[in-house]
């Protein structure tokens, strides 16, 4: 026989063997599973990339995938790349692990082989991205200041995909709600933590002031005005007549009595009895629990109670980064 025909023996043979009638050549055998080009193999799906924060619970979904005219017996999920973690149920259709502890953004790719009841086989990967929890935590907070936590005089987006959480906030409570966002904010913009197009906020600050000419003498129109403070302070290159109206709006108003200690951890705002700035022993505990609330938030929409407390943590956690330069 000569070699050619004894190749298209081989061929035909195997097409026979493994069940890859639909006219296409097998590809790759390994052990009783087939890998074929047809109408009748399954399709994996590994589910969307994700970005995540070190430390957290992360699950692979694989169940979308397609057995195409039978039903899926395996699912297999293996590591490719990147700090090696453990997976549980590596062999369902969804498998988990925790997030390892990283100093800098880092992916860890994953792929997922699945086995229809015909023996024939297909793969899927996806790419999961793990932050500094730090860092998560700050793109949380610019989110929820993009959606959910906007001031209730600005038409909130909903960009997060939850109701706004300042639409029935006390006076009290939106004021100060409303100085702790633009501080943020600004503080974000100014010190390159958001690098988005800044008009939709100067646009934004722009309707607050006209909105709110005369602060009021509480500890809330002292925050309102530490906001305005900083917006004067960090946008005068960006907008100078915004920092003129800024200026303008603070003129014999009152503000906070110590705004780096707000910034460093050392005091930060609360609302249990009403809005006050509390002294708090361990910056580093003030920052790790601003972060934690923040990344709790990722599984549920914040609610109006939550509102000033979480402005507040988003402050924090965004100061934080402008001082480490990130």
């Amino acid at each position: 026989m000569s070699l050619s025909r004894y190749l298209i023996f081989i061929s035909l043979s195997l097409t026979a063997l493994f069940g890859c009638g639909d006219g296409s050549s097998v590809r790759v055998c390994i052990g009783d599973v087939v890998f074929c080009n047809g109408a009748f193999n399954p399709v994996a799906k590994a589910g969307s990339d994700q970005t995540v924060a070190s430390d957290d619970l992360v699950t692979l979904n694989g169940s979308n995938s397609e057995s195409n005219g039978g039903s899926i017996q395996s699912y297999s999920w293996a590591q490719k790349s990147g700090p090696p973690v453990a997976l549980t149920d590596a062999n369902k259709a969804r498998a988990t692990f925790t997030a390892p502890i990283v100093a800098s953004a880092t992916d860890l790719t994953f792929r997922l082989t699945v086995v229809n009841d015909a023996n024939l086989a297909d793969t899927a990967s996806t790419v999961v991205t793990v932050q500094p929890r730090a860092a998560a935590a700050v793109a949380t907070a610019l989110e929820l200041f993009d959606g959910s936590l906007q001031p209730a005089l600005i038409a909130a987006s909903n960009a997060d995909g939850c109701a706004s959480a300042t639409l029935e906030l006390s006076p009290q409570e939106a004021t100060a709600q409303r100085g702790l966002w633009l501080a943020a904010r600004s503080i974000a913009i100014a010190k390159g933590v958001d690098a988005n197009d800044p008009s939709a906020f100067l646009d934004a600050s722009r309707v607050l002031i006209a909105e709110h000419a005369t602060a009021a003498p509480d500890v809330a129109g002292r925050i309102e005005s530490f906001g305005f403070l900083l917006l004067g302070s960090l946008m005068p290159q960006r907008d100078p007549l915004l920092r003129d109206v800024a200026v303008a709006r603070l003129s014999g108003a009152a503000t906070i009595d110590d705004p780096a200690a707000l910034l460093s951890g050392r005091s930060e705002v609360t609302d249990v009895d009403g809005i006050a700035i509390d002294a708090v022993a361990d910056p580093a505990i003030a920052t790790a629990r601003a972060i934690g609330r923040l990344l709790a938030s990722r599984s549920h929409c914040v609610g109006h109670a939550q509102a000033v407390e979480m402005t507040s943590a988003g402050l924090r956690v965004i100061a934080a980064a402008a001082a480490r330069g990130e």
